[in-house]
């Protein structure tokens, strides 16, 4: 039997890690250290306290994102986050500067199926660079629509966002209950079309995105 293979689709988060312009950084605090060897008389230990926006790093938008009556990350099924997936290279469309229609229609089928899709733009690669913020690909309202009308109920993306102001596939996806995760990595390293995707948000109470750790699982 062949031992399934794990790839971590997930950036970092420390103080480092790169966020869009004016959003706030990564913040650690470190509380308490084992360097100090005893603290009133016990023994140390190592403690830290965390500060990060919501949409920093591999995050996942709930539906409230966008839409006051939409679910919150807290509500978001354990299921959607979870489960067969499929993901389309998109590297050359994605030169265009977005992604429309006519570059995930031979894919219906399979999107119908699995109702999950990670959109490879090999844009992780410029990840630290300035151009990764301002530069991206985007998918249009249309493809957004075609995937909701596919069923797809969770996109992924390494990119940072789906799109820009006036977002229209944001506003597409969320207003139809789908979850959008941002800012993976690795994607290239998916060495199967179909895998197994594992996308899991804190079960942050009444807010409308989450840092997320994504696993892809190669049988």
């Amino acid at each position: 039997m062949r031992t399934p293979r794990l790839i971590d689709l997930s950036h970092r988060l420390d103080s480092r890690t790169p966020t869009y312009p004016g959003y706030p950084s990564v913040e650690i605090q470190l509380l308490e250290t084992t360097r100090f060897g005893q603290v009133d008389g016990r023994r140390a230990l190592n403690s830290s306290r965390v500060s990060v926006g919501l949409h920093c790093g591999t995050h996942m938008d709930a539906p409230f994102h966008f839409y006051e009556e939409g679910r919150t990350i807290d509500q978001v099924p354990i299921g959607q986050c979870m489960g067969p997936a499929l993901v389309i290279d998109l590297g050359e469309a994605s030169r265009a500067g977005t992604i429309e229609v006519g570059h995930l229609q031979v894919q219906r089928e399979r999107l119908r199926r699995v109702q999950k899709v990670i959109l490879n733009m090999s844009w992780s690669r410029r990840w630290g660079k300035p151009e990764y913020f301002t530069d991206h690909p985007v998918l249009s309202g249309d493809a957004a629509q075609f995937l909701v009308d596919c069923g797809v109920e969770l996109v992924g993306i390494d990119a940072p966002s789906v799109d820009r102001p006036p977002f229209p596939a944001h506003l597409v996806l969320l207003g139809n209950g789908a979850i959008i995760v941002e800012n993976l990595t690795n994607v290239d390293s998916i060495e199967s079309e179909l895998f197994t995707l594992v996308v899991l948000p804190l079960a942050l109470t009444a807010r409308e995105a989450s840092p997320v750790r994504a696993i892809a699982i190669e049988e």
